[in-house]
């Protein structure tokens, strides 16, 4: 009798290369003990961490407080070797200060150079006087709704973009330490319930008293 395992694919990652390995195994167990490996090797060339910078404009949107990323965050890809470049006062009305993100390993700069990133995180979909700041063949990743935006979607398409967008990727469990709308979902729905008692005028039906001997 013979036992075959499916090829496995392992994605092992080599600092400036990823090396994908397939391999095949077969073991037989009726006659003498046997082991067919078959091993093939595939070299991807990448960017080593070091030489990536992330970029963290402010937002410019009417109201929006929020920033892309926290000075924790940032600690966390300074520690994989990213470079990571933040625009002053990016995080000033999320209660971030500039030498939060300093302490944490980044640096202050305008907002052409963190335009300029090889990668830029935002909240909001870029403005079309922020497109012409982003490099050639940078990447942003951002709450874009493509499918409500297509002329958004052409126009980083003729800047030579490649975009993520955060609201498209799949709500499953694989997925989950991803899924940036679930949060943001529960953030709206939590101040909405604040913003509503608030506005209400009355109190609120159910309040039990205590009383104490």
């Amino acid at each position: 009798m013979l036992f075959r395992v499916p090829t496995t694919s392992l994605l092992v990652n080599l600092g400036s290369s990823v090396e994908k390995l397939s391999i095949q195994c077969s073991r037989g167990f009726k006659n003498a003990p046997r082991n067919y490996c078959q091993k093939a090797e595939k070299t991807v060339n990448g960017i080593p961490y070091k030489n990536l910078t992330v970029g963290i404009p402010k937002e410019t949107f009417l109201n929006e407080k929020r920033v892309a990323i926290s000075p924790a965050a940032v600690a966390n890809l300074i520690k994989k070797g990213f470079n990571v470049s933040v625009e002053k006062d990016a995080g000033i009305e999320a209660k971030f200060t500039n030498s939060d993100y300093e302490t944490a390993g980044a640096k202050i700069l305008s907002a052409q150079d963190a335009f300029k990133s090889d990668i830029v995180l935002k909240v909001r979909a870029p403005t079309d006087k922020e497109l012409p700041l982003f490099k050639d063949n940078a990447t942003l990743i951002s709450f874009l709704y493509p499918k409500q935006n297509q002329d958004l979607v052409e126009k980083l398409a003729t800047h030579n973009l490649n975009a993520f967008a955060m609201d498209m990727i799949p709500r499953i469990s694989r997925a989950q330490v991803f899924d940036a709308l679930s949060s943001m979902a529960n953030i709206a729905g939590y101040k909405a319930v604040i913003e509503a008692a608030n506005n209400f005028g009355r109190f609120f039906t159910g309040m039990s008293e205590y009383l104490i001997d």
